[in-house]
């Protein structure tokens, strides 16, 4: 980019956010084996509450994730900083069920 096409910031008020270093994992509390996938949300909180609230709003699927009998939560403390809200839904494939051998034909 040429330096003559520069753009001239414009001066406006300062937006803050909330930050934390907290970071809650919420995921199923039991292996449902009819599901093919697991969702786990992982969402920047002040507290456990706090969190539950942020995913079941965001979740476009309308499941409860308030319901602590359907899902857990874990927390993390983490050296960097997260903006309060912040989340990521992650499917997890369920764990695979060994299968018996069959005997090979002759």
């Amino acid at each position: 980019m040429p330096d003559d096409d520069q753009i001239q910031e414009i001066a406006g008020p300062l937006v803050e956010v909330a930050e934390t270093n907290r970071l809650y994992r919420l995921s199923p509390a039991t292996d449902d084996l009819a599901q093919t996938s697991r969702q786990i949300a992982i969402v920047a909180a002040e507290t456990e509450d706090e969190a539950r609230s942020f995913v079941t709003k965001a979740d476009p699927l309308g499941r409860d994730w308030n319901n602590r009998n359907l899902f857990v939560a874990d927390q993390e403390e983490t050296p960097e900083r997260h903006v309060l809200g912040d989340l990521l839904f992650k499917s997890v494939p369920k764990p695979g069920i060994p299968r018996a051998k069959r005997p090979k034909t002759p």
